[in-house]
């Protein structure tokens, strides 16, 4: 009797093991998430392919699996988006920014010509609540944001900081960001360095700058921005490999060795 128990715990044991040995191949975890795509439930199955990736990071397949995932989040985000933009405009076909982002979901969903009528009443709304009121930062900040041409972009910019209100940090950061893409590296850190000023614990603002410095060379710079953000917001994953990017490229290996260490406890999985 009792060899016959002691037999049947083996035989249980050595099928723990054999499925945790399956537990710990790439293949299980995309297999696994395979069915769940099957059962339409594609955030889960996101999850287990990234287990296949945190396990093989070079699975071409997990990889292809976890892009088409994301895309198929991405249509459905934006199907949700053009939904909710429809629901909003039926109530107040004046809503600019429902126009603004029905433009962007019909742009993301193939339907350019509709995005771009779409477009042109979002600017419109934006350009007649300017001349019924003047100082009207957002309608400013936002026009800015759908003009193409970078000189009126930045003309709209200037007028946001100029009115001094709620919108005046995003502007200067994304005017820095339109600078440094025109190769006014110098204009580009100033104005980045003037919504540091305005607030001195804006993730985005230090964001921008290490960005920025990183961009130009300046990896010494980057690096000291990078730092403050990891006492601003020190859980995230993103920060960390940043740091750790820019300690590796001044060939402090092992201190951006520690920083991707920590960047991967944090979830970063790229």
């Amino acid at each position: 009797m009792k060899a016959r128990f002691a037999v049947a715990l083996l035989a249980v044991a050595m099928l723990c093991v054999s499925a945790l040995a399956q537990e710990n191949t790439a293949g299980y975890w995309i297999n696994k998430g395979n069915d769940l795509v099957e059962s339409g439930s594609f955030e889960e199955a996101l999850t287990d392919y990234n287990k296949a990736i945190q396990i093989d990071p070079e699975n071409l397949d997990a990889w292809n699996r976890k892009a088409e995932i994301l895309y198929s989040l991405d249509l459905q985000a934006y199907r949700k988006v053009l939904n909710l933009s429809e629901m909003r405009l039926e109530k107040n076909p004046q809503d600019a920014r429902a126009w603004q982002a029905q433009s962007v979901a019909l742009a993301s969903l193939g339907r350019q010509e509709e995005a771009k009528q779409s477009l042109k009443k979002a600017l419109e709304i934006y350009d007649q609540e300017i001349r019924e009121n003047p100082e009207n930062d957002t309608a400013w900040f936002y026009k800015a944001e759908l003009t193409d041409n970078r000189t009126e972009a930045l003309m709209a910019y200037d007028k946001v900081i100029e009115l001094n209100g709620s919108m005046k940090i995003y502007a200067l950061l994304t005017k820095g960001n339109i600078l440094l893409n025109l190769g006014k590296s110098d204009e580009a850190i100033a104005a980045v360095y003037k919504a540091i000023q305005l607030d001195p614990t804006n993730f985005q603002a230090w964001e921008e700058m290490a960005l920025d410095y990183y961009v130009l060379g300046k990896y010494n710079e980057s690096l000291t921005a990078y730092e403050k953000l990891t006492e601003i917001k020190p859980e995230n994953a993103l920060v960390w490999k940043g740091k750790g990017d820019a300690l590796k490229t001044l060939g402090r290996q092992a201190e951006a060795d520690a920083a991707f260490a920590k960047a991967k406890e944090l979830g970063y999985q790229g």
